[in-house]
């Protein structure tokens, strides 16, 4: 018969061992993370070089995906603790680099964005007359939002008087993950254009709206777990 002691013994025994399942998984599902991460945009960079760098158009494409697809994402990672890259870090260390990959990405989607909307105002198309644009523009306007409250997380010990930081952060992790949803599944709508379509087999659309897919989601599991614990914080 096992004693109290015994048991407590064997369930010590078997969280090391648990801990160490766990942390294999999060680095094998991180490092598939960033392969489709860099499978998917070595791919549309060749088809825009297919297509051409002297049209706007694929200059939209190109940054968009860069700004969304690669370097919102990575951003959003490095925060993970599971992220391989970013693990020997300290958190300040994060939070800089957080901050200079997003400014720079939210740069090219901007860019990006604003070239299209010009290469239409020039050719007298219509404006966010697909789902795709509507889609992009709810995650532009998302965009600026995640830019306010995050200096507004950035600086929260100075604002500490006026706003709590759990709520500045909070407010910033879910804008952002609007932000960044919405962009993706504005990317994953633009598969169907005529630039994939056209300099592409449908297998290669199939992959990259399948990694895109599987990209999000395991991109934001740092991201829900974070907001779970401040959720639960804000509840007691």
């Amino acid at each position: 018969m096992f004693t109290a002691s015994d048991k407590e013994l064997v369930a010590d025994k078997k969280k090391p061992a648990e801990n160490e399942w766990i942390c294999m998984m999060e680095g094998i599902f991180n490092t598939l993370n960033h392969t489709m991460i860099g499978v998917v945009c070595i791919y549309t960079s060749w088809l825009c070089w297919i297509n051409g760098f002297e049209k706007l158009y694929t200059w939209h494409v190109f940054l968009t995906l860069i700004g969304y697809h690669l370097l919102m994402a990575e951003g959003i990672v490095l925060l993970y603790s599971g992220n391989g890259w970013t693990q020997k870090l300290t958190h300040s260390h994060k939070r800089t680099v957080h901050w200079l990959i997003e400014v720079v990405g939210c740069s090219c989607c901007v860019v990006g964005i604003a070239l299209e909307i010009y290469f239409r105002e020039s050719t007298n198309r219509r404006h966010f007359s697909s789902t795709h644009s509507i889609v992009g523009l709810v995650s532009l306007a998302f965009l600026a939002l995640t830019l306010v409250n995050g200096l507004m997380a950035l600086f929260a010990p100075e604002l500490r008087r006026r706003i709590r930081p759990i709520y500045s952060k909070l407010g910033h992790y879910l804008t952002g993950t609007v932000c960044y949803v919405l962009g993706m599944v504005a990317i994953v709508l633009a598969y169907e254009k005529k630039i994939y379509r056209q300099n592409t087999i449908t297998e290669g659309i199939t992959m990259m709206t399948v990694f895109t897919i599987a990209v999000t989601v395991l991109s934001m599991v740092g991201v829900v777990k974070t907001v779970y614990n401040q959720v639960k914080t804000l509840a007691k």
